[in-house]
C-alpha cells in the first residue's frame, strides 16, 4: 500500500511539475488552430525530398503570408508580408534566438549568433567597434591581395570550358575572414583542399537534417549515431582550427606589445594620433579577435578562452560562408545575364582601386542576388510573453519565423519576382517597403558584419568582373538549398575566358 502511495504521490508531483508547460502547450495548440499549415505527414515527406525551399514557396502560395509549422512539440509561426517583418524585427522584446539554435550550440556555444537578453547585448556592444568604417577601411588591402590570388587560381580554368567555381570562391572567402578579422595569414587558397571548409560543409548537412528530424532533435543519444559522430569529427575539426588561431594572435599580440614598451623606452611619442597608430605595433588593426584578446589581457571584462573560442567559431563560420554563397550566386547570375555583366565590368574598371565608395549598380546587383537568394533564408525567435502581430496574439512558448525566401518574392514589391533585375535596387529601392528587403536582417539583432561583408563582396566581385569575363553552363540551374547558409546543392558551374580589356 505504502509503495503504491509512493508511486501516486510521484505522478503527482511530475505532474505538477510540468503542469504549467502542459497547459502553455494546450494554448499553443489552440492558437495553432487558427492558423493554416501542412500536416506533420507533410513536413516529413518534404524533408526527405530535400526540397524545403519549394515547399515554403507552395505553402506561402497557398495559405498567405502567415501560417504554421509543427517541428516535434514546437510551433512555428512562419511571416513574410514586409509589415509583420518590420513589427518583429524591430521588437527589443524578441532577442532570443528559437529552440532551434540550440542545436548550434557544439559549434557555436553562446557566441553572437546564439545567444539572447543582456549577455548579448554586452558582447554585441563589445564588438561593434571592431566593425567600423574606419577599422573596415584597413581591411580593403588584405582583402585585394586574396583578391589578386584568386584571380591567379583561376587562370587554369580560364578556357572556356564550364567547372564548379565554389571551392575556388570558399578557399577566398576564408583567406579573406582569416587575414582581417583574425589578423592571420591561413594561406587556404594555396592548398589544394581546405579540412576546415569541408568540416564547415559537413555540419552545417548533418545540423539541417537534424533541425528537421523528430527524432534526431531529442534524441540524447545522437552523438553516439552515424551522424552524430560525423558531427563531433567535424567539431574536433572547428574547434582545433580556431583553438590554433586564437593561440597564434594572442602570441603575436603578447610580442607587438613588449615591442612597443620597448619602442617607447627608446623614444618619446611624436603626437596623440601616431600613440594610438602604434599602439600594438605597427599599423593598428583592432579587428574583433584582437578586441576580444586585448580585453581578457587587460582585465576590462570577463571574457574566458571558451568565450573568445564561440565567437571565433561565429565569425569564422559566418565570415566566411555568407560571403562565399553571395559571390558565388552573383557569378552565376551574371554569367546567364551579359548585359547586366557588361555594365557592372564598366563600373568596376572605372572605380578600380575606390571600392570603399559607393558602386551604386555593383550593390545593386548584390542586393538582387541575395533578394533571390538571401544567405540565411530565414531565421526565428522565441516569443517569451504573449505578443501582438499584425491581427495575431502568438502566445508565449511559440516561435516566430521571419521568412526572408518569401518576404523577397513578394510580387507587391518585386514584380516578376524570379526575375534577375538589379534596376529594382539600382532604380527603384526608394520606392519599395522599406522591409521588403532584410537580407541582413534589421533592428537590434540585424547582421554586425553587414558592411564587412558588403565591402568584401564589392571588391572581389569588381576584381573578378575586370579579369574575366563570366559565360554560363547551360545545362546548369542552381539546386538552392536551405541549411545554416543558403547553398547550391549542385555547386555553381560556369565557364571564364581573360578579359580583353578597352
Amino acid at each position: 500500500m505504502n509503495t503504491w502511495a509512493l508511486v501516486a504521490f510521484a505522478f503527482w508531483a511530475l505532474f505538477l511539475r510540468y503542469l504549467p508547460q502542459i497547459l502553455n502547450f494546450l494554448r499553443l495548440q489552440r492558437f495553432a488552430k487558427t492558423l493554416p499549415g501542412p500536416s506533420v505527414g507533410e513536413l516529413i515527406a518534404n524533408v526527405k525530398k530535400g526540397e524545403i525551399l519549394n515547399w515554403l514557396k507552395e505553402l506561402r502560395e497557398r495559405h498567405g503570408p502567415v501560417f504554421r509549422i509543427w517541428l516535434g512539440k514546437d510551433l512555428m509561426v512562419m511571416f513574410s508580408d514586409p509589415e509583420d517583418v518590420r513589427q518583429l524585427l524591430g521588437n527589443n522584446a524578441l532577442l532570443y534566438k528559437s529552440r532551434n539554435y540550440r542545436l548550434l550550440e557544439p559549434w557555436l556555444g553562446k557566441g553572437l549568433l546564439t545567444n539572447g537578453g543582456e549577455s548579448w547585448h554586452r558582447r554585441r556592444k563589445l564588438l561593434t567597434p571592431g566593425f567600423h568604417f574606419r577599422i573596415l577601411s584597413e581591411f580593403k588591402e588584405p582583402m585585394e591581395e586574396n583578391c589578386r590570388i584568386l584571380v591567379s587560381r583561376l587562370k587554369e580554368r580560364a578556357n572556356g570550358e564550364a567547372f564548379d567555381i565554389y571551392p575556388y570562391i570558399t578557399l577566398f572567402a576564408l583567406d579573406a575572414i582569416c587575414e582581417t578579422a583574425m589578423g592571420i595569414k591561413k594561406h587556404a587558397q594555396l592548398q589544394s583542399d581546405s579540412e576546415y571548409v569541408k568540416a564547415v560543409q559537413t555540419i552545417c548537412r548533418v545540423m539541417h537534417k537534424q533541425s528537421f528530424s523528430f527524432w534526431q532533435r531529442l534524441n540524447i543519444f545522437f552523438k553516439y549515431t552515424e551522424m552524430g559522430k560525423e558531427r563531433d569529427g567535424a567539431l574536433r575539426v572547428l574547434h582545433d582550427e580556431t583553438n590554433r588561431v586564437i593561440r597564434l594572435r594572442r602570441e603575436q599580440l603578447l610580442k607587438e606589445r613588449e615591442q612597443q614598451k620597448q619602442k617607447e623606452k627608446e623614444q618619446e611619442k611624436e603626437n596623440e594620433d601616431k600613440a594610438e597608430e602604434n599602439d600594438v605595433g605597427g599599423k593598428r588593426r583592432l579587428a574583433f579577435l584582437d578586441m576580444l584578446l586585448l580585453t581578457q589581457l587587460e582585465g576590462g571584462a570577463e571574457l574566458s578562452d571558451v568565450d573568445i573560442r564561440e565567437e571565433v567559431d561565429t565569425f569564422m563560420f559566418e565570415g566566411h560562408d555568407t560571403t562565399s554563397s553571395a559571390i558565388a550566386f552573383a557569378l552565376s547570375l551574371l554569367s546567364k545575364h551579359a548585359e547586366v555583366q557588361q555594365r557592372a565590368y564598366e563600373e568596376a574598371r572605372d572605380l578600380e582601386g575606390r571600392e570603399k565608395e559607393s558602386m551604386p549598380y555593383l550593390e545593386a546587383i548584390i542586393k538582387e542576388t541575395l533578394r533571390l537568394y538571401p544567405s540565411v533564408p530565414f531565421f526565428s525567435r522565441q516569443v517569451l510573453e504573449d505578443m501582438q502581430v499584425g491581427k495575431h496574439t502568438v502566445p508565449k512558448g511559440a516561435s516566430i519565423n521571419c521568412l526572408i525566401y518569401m518576404l523577397h518574392r513578394d510580387p507587391v514589391n518585386f514584380p516578376d519576382p524570379e526575375r534577375f533585375d538589379p534596376d529594382r535596387f539600382y532604380l527603384n529601392e526608394k520606392q519599395m517597403h522599406p522591409f521588403a528587403f532584410a537580407a541582413f536582417s534589421a533592428g537590434p539583432r540585424n547582421c554586425i558584419g553587414q558592411k564587412f561583408a558588403m565591402l568584401e563582396l564589392k571588391c572581389s566581385l569588381s576584381s573578378l568582373l575586370r579579369s574575366y569575363q563570366f559565360m554560363p553552363d547551360k545545362d546548369h540551374q542552381p539546386i538552392p538549398l536551405a541549411e545554416l547558409v543558403m547553398k547550391s546543392g549542385n555547386g555553381v558551374r560556369l565557364s571564364i575566358k581573360p578579359r580583353r580589356l578597352n
